[in-house]
Parts: structure tokens; sequence; C-alpha cells
């Protein structure tokens, strides 16, 4: 490595500061970040604003024009800042429904649909489903949204939500994954539901066996359906499963439908939150 290092530095050390950055601002995040430990003029050249204005999405502004409260705290960042920034600390557009941050290391737009952004059947009936901000339920864990749906009693459960193609990085596999918590008291979700990621001009529809519950939280034994899934816990403490997944092709629109459903049991079911839909780059370090 010390010598891969020697040599990069002796092959660079006629270059000019804004062609090293020229050159840095055409590989990823990740070899930009490691790149600033070759020398100094390269650490310079990898924080400049011509390297991360490269790596940050192209419709960056446009998106960051969108957010629900003030840009001007990012309007101040240095570019580099702004990009981990974005990174970090996920931001509201649009209405307030839907949420950006950037892949971190890989420079992909991620989008999360709060569950206002979703359609519910029955969502809006104080009878089945009702609506709490974090003040309300400050047992639940911390929202990035206003509001989050709790299941208060439904026998025919039925989610989704859709996002367009053209808002997400292109040539670029993505996965969409329901994000939730179960409630204290909660019935009937030992049994398994159904999901599915599609393109909405496709016939087809394929659905997935999922289970809502962990094993953990099962009195029984995981159930042996071939290709069942299970959630996995979140840092931010809620839960998340995979819904499916799709592949963006470059400069093609389409609309892609994300499905939750339970429509054939058909027994009564309680507890569950919802916090949203998040759609992210999949198979990136």
């Amino acid at each position: 490595m010390k010598r891969k290092i020697s040599e990069i530095m002796d092959i660079t050390s006629d270059l000019p500061e804004d062609c090293i950055g020229d050159i840095i601002s055409k590989t990823s995040p990740s070899d930009a970040s490691g790149t600033s430990l070759v020398s100094r003029t390269f650490s310079s050249a990898a924080a400049s604003n011509l390297v991360w204005e490269a790596l940050l999405p192209p419709d960056h502004r446009q998106i960051i024009s969108e957010l629900v409260l003030s840009s001007s705290s990012l309007n101040i960042l240095s570019q580099k800042d702004l990009y981990f920034s974005l990174c970090d600390k996920p931001i509201l557009i649009g209405n307030g429904n839907r949420s950006f941050t950037i892949h971190k290391w890989s420079g992909k737009k991620c989008y999360m649909l709060g569950a206002r952004e979703l359609g519910i059947i029955w969502g809006d009936v104080a009878q089945y489903w009702k609506w709490y901000s974090l003040a309300e339920s400050p047992v639940l864990p911390k929202s990035r949204f206003s509001e989050v749906a709790h299941l208060v009693n439904v026998c025919w459960l039925h989610v989704w939500g859709t996002i367009e193609t053209k808002i997400l990085s292109p040539n670029t596999r993505y996965g969409a994954y329901l994000i939730y918590t179960i409630g204290d008291r909660f019935r009937g979700l030992d049994k398994p539901v159904k999901l599915s990621v599609r393109f909405l001009d496709e016939i087809r529809c394929d659905f997935i066996n999922a289970h809502l519950l962990s094993t953990t939280s099962m009195d029984i034994d995981a159930p042996e359906e071939e290709n069942a899934r299970f959630p996995r816990d979140r840092e931010d403490k809620w839960m998340e499963i995979e819904m499916g997944e799709f592949f963006n092709y470059d400069q093609v629109d389409r609309v892609v439908e994300m499905q939750l459903r339970e429509t054939e049991v058909l027994n009564w079911k309680s507890g569950l939150v919802i916090h949203g839909i998040e759609v992210r780059p999949k198979d990136l370090r």
C-alpha cells in the first residue's frame, strides 16, 4: 500500500491542485475520502467544492429548494459539509410527508414516504386507524414526520405507496422497506402478510410471504414457509422488513408501487404502527 501511495505521489507531484480535484471528482465519495490521506495537496483537493459538487446528486439544489423549513443553514455549508449533512440528517421536502437523504458511500439518492404519504384502507376512520404525533405518543421511537399511523382494529389490511423512478438515481438497484413497530397491545399480527414491489405498467404482481413479528416476539417456533421474510431492528429503534426490489434504468420514467396486504386470513389485527416506506440503494457498502 505504501508503495502504491508513493507511486501516486510521484505521478501527481507536478499536477496543480485543481487538476487533482478534477480527477478525484470523477471517482466515488468513498474514494474521495480515502485520497485525502495521500498528501496535503490531495487532502486540500479532496475537500474542495469542485469535488463534492460533482459527487452530490445533480438535482440536489432543486431538492433542497423543496425543504419544508428554511434551507439557509444548508446554503452556507461547503459542498463537502452539505454532502455529509444530507447523509446524516434527513430533510423533509414537499408537504413534509416525504424525506430525502444521500447514501454516504455512493452518493445515491434515498427517499422515505411517511405514513401520511401512503394509501391506507380506512386510514382516516378513527374506528380502524389513529394518527399520533410524537408528543402524543412518547413511548414510540422518534419519527422524522409529524404523524405516524396506529392500527386500532381491522380485518382487511392494505397499505401501499408509489414513487416515480425519475427522482431516483439512475442505473441503481433499489430496495423498498416497510418501516414500522409493534405496540404493546397487539393481536392478529402473528399471521403472515403479503408484500410486493412492482412497476405499475406491469400486469403481473408477485407477492412474497412475510412476518411482521420478529422470531423472538413469537410464542411458537419460526414458521418454515419457503422464502418467508422477517423484520430486523434498526438503529433508530424502528423495525424494517424488505418489501422487494427493482432496478432503476437510466432515463426511464416509471412508477413503482409497494404494497403490504393481508386480505386472505381476515383475522382481526391491531397494534401495528407505521412510520413509512423507505426506498434506498441495495448492495452498496
